[in-house]
């Protein structure tokens, strides 16, 4: 079995972002429940990001996540999909989430045509 570092075809850099995130849950079979928070970006490369999240998701959820640029003073939008996830117990009541996840595509910024991407 692979190890870790034999997994990833590309590096991972440090980073400490906080990325606002969207979260659809299917309640029942008509109704969505729309999550809106706050996660932490640890790390990330060209292919994915590793995100600590204040609630639980689920291999191959598609998450929403909204990305501080460096090269424009906007935030870029990006879907997520997550790979992995494990719970990290903060105390007694109280989890986070760890989630591996890869990228889809970047989003448009509104009023920018996809092709500036």
């Amino acid at each position: 079995m692979p190890t870790q570092r034999e997994r990833r075809d590309s590096k991972r850099v440090s980073c400490m972002l906080v990325c606002p995130f969207e979260l659809m849950k299917l309640v029942d079979r008509s109704t969505v429940k729309l999550t809106k928070a706050s996660g932490h970006a640890i790390n990330r490369s060209v292919r994915g990001m590793l995100l600590l999240l204040p609630e639980p998701v689920h291999k191959r959820q598609v998450v929403e996540i909204q990305v501080p640029s460096e090269a424009r003073k906007k935030q870029g939008t990006k879907l997520v999909e997550v790979c992995w996830t494990r719970p990290i117990p903060v105390n007694a009541r109280v989890k986070m989430y760890l989630a591996g996840t890869r990228f889809f595509f970047e989003l448009p910024t509104p009023g920018q045509s996809p092709q500036a991407h």
